[in-house]
């Protein structure tokens, strides 16, 4: 074999050789392709993960918002304070007065109540002191018990009907709540004529 022969046969051996390269390098091309599409399927299945976490975790914080809400609301129920009429009399002694004891049965404590009554033909009002007007008690909790005179028209007709009005406020002065009673007085003690009421 000449020189050339050789040279063609070196040629060709390259050749070959060069083609057994393209095709090796196609493959891991094709792996390498493949792989990555791999990883790009995975990295969607990750986005979609990430997004049902973030919608888990905002539907997470809307039920804490809304217990919270609940919580304060509760708490907010719970310091109502709430008043109950004890007794209502129209002591024959004094009959152009009614007595009335109202207590703080429940809720928060109070720095103030003020207490009003509606008129009406038979109410000429709250007997406060020496003249008629609103009665203001100070510090005031649960348990807490008063008395109320209320004053009548001279001529009164039964029943006598007592709608007590009170505003009250918290000891913060932030919050304050209005309350409505309504008294309903009955005589009580004896009459001068001798009988006895109950």
């Amino acid at each position: 074999m000449d020189a050339g022969d050789w040279i063609s046969l070196g040629s060709g051996a390259i050749a070959g050789i060069a083609a057994g390269i393209a095709v090796w390098q196609a493959r891991l091309a094709k792996r390498s392709a493949a792989a990555a599409d791999r990883q790009v399927v995975a990295a969607e299945h990750q986005v979609v993960a990430a997004q049902q976490q973030a919608e888990a975790a905002q539907q997470q914080v809307a039920i804490t918002a809304r217990q919270l809400a609940y919580q304060a609301e509760d708490r907010a129920r719970a310091d109502e304070p709430t008043f109950e009429v004890l007794s209502a009399e129209l002591p024959y002694s004094s009959s152009n007065e009614a007595r009335i004891t109202v207590a703080q049965t429940a809720g928060t404590e109070l720095s103030s109540v003020t207490v009003s009554v509606r008129s009406s033909a038979n109410i000429r009002g709250l007997i406060n002191g020496d003249g008629l007007g609103p009665v203001r008690w100070g510090f005031t909790n649960p348990g807490c018990v008063y008395e109320l005179r209320t004053s009548l028209a001279q001529n009164f007709d039964e029943p006598v009907h007592v709608v007590l009005e009170l505003e009250c406020r918290d000891t913060n002065e932030e919050r304050t709540w209005r309350r409505t009673l309504t008294a309903t007085p009955k005589f009580t003690g004896t009459a001068r004529i001798g009988y006895t009421f109950k």
